[in-house]
C-alpha cells in the first residue's frame, strides 16, 4: 500500500493509498479515522476517486464523524 495523494482542510485530512485492487481513501478529523474503499475497476485513478467525493458523499463523511465524537463523549473518552 503506497500514498498516491493527501490534502487537508480545516476539517479533514484526506489520504488516497494505492493497493492492487483497491484505492483506499481515508478521513481523519482529530482522534477519529474513516476507512473507504474503491475498487479499481470502477475508480482506476486517484483523480476517478476524486470524483466520487462529491459533496453529497463528503457531507455523510462529516455527519458519521459527528456521531462517533458524540459517541466519544458520551463514553468518556478523551
Amino acid at each position: 500500500m503506497r500514498i498516491v495523494e493527501s490534502w487537508s482542510t480545516k476539517q479533514l485530512k484526506t489520504t488516497i493509498y494505492a493497493m492492487e485492487r483497491w484505492h483506499i481513501v481515508e478521513f481523519e478529523a482529530g482522534p477519529m479515522k474513516q476507512t473507504y474503499k474503491f475498487m479499481k475497476d470502477g475508480h482506476p485513478s486517484p483523480s476517478a476517486v476524486k470524483e466520487a467525493l462529491t459533496e453529497t458523499f463528503l457531507s455523510g463523511v462529516y455527519k458519521n464523524f459527528e456521531h462517533m465524537y458524540i459517541n466519544f463523549k458520551e463514553n468518556g473518552l478523551k
